[in-house]
């Protein structure tokens, strides 16, 4: 089985308002009885649409003006995530997607496919890591923030200055999927 742990950084709170401006991924594979890390991918998009929230700017850090000058247009970037994907799967597998607070994540990337007509190599289905965390940890939604699990987890203290850079967050949110898969397996 291939996860890809996905974290977005976007201009405001949803789809199609506000833009998706960044896409990060790290893949947690299963190897014998535990999973590891594997590889990451980052990719920053130009807008497309008028909303842009200032607090939402200043969260993610990613200046509006140079994303529209450099980034990649979106259906291109769509379609670089697709193709990593197939890249990180075997022939008829399907990449699960996994996100910490997935339904953010996965109502940009569904609609930017379905924006652009192309298909989702994660169809409707998903992981939500703070879900999972409920579930295995036996704990509250109130306590599955990822301050809260990079302590009952044992995990690195997350780096402030690149919390929100959707890089970053999803290797992050790889650790906690780790954790949380291989939880028994820890004592």
């Amino acid at each position: 089985m291939v996860y890809i742990c996905l974290d977005c950084e976007a201009s405001g709170p949803i789809p199609p308002i506000y833009n998706l401006l960044s896409i990060g991924c790290t893949v947690v594979r299963s190897q014998g009885d535990t999973h590891v890390l594997g590889d990451s991918m980052y990719l920053e998009l130009k807008p497309i649409f008028p909303g842009f929230l200032p607090e939402a700017m200043e969260v993610c850090g990613l200046d509006a003006d140079m994303l529209t000058r450099d980034g990649l247009e979106p259906r291109e970037a769509m379609q670089r995530l697709t193709e990593w994907c197939r890249s990180q799967t075997k022939r008829n597998d399907r990449p699960v997607f996994v996100g910490h607070n997935a339904v953010f994540d996965w109502a940009y990337i569904s609609y930017y496919y379905e924006h652009f007509e192309l298909k989702n190599p994660f169809g409707y289905k998903g992981i939500d890591t703070k879900s999972l965390a409920m579930g295995v940890l036996g704990i509250p939604w109130t306590e599955t923030s990822k301050e809260s699990l990079e302590k009952r987890l044992g995990l690195p203290k997350q780096d402030p200055a690149q919390v929100h850079r959707a890089d970053y967050d999803a290797h992050y949110q790889a650790l906690i999927l780790q954790a949380l898969l291989d939880h028994d397996r820890r004592g």
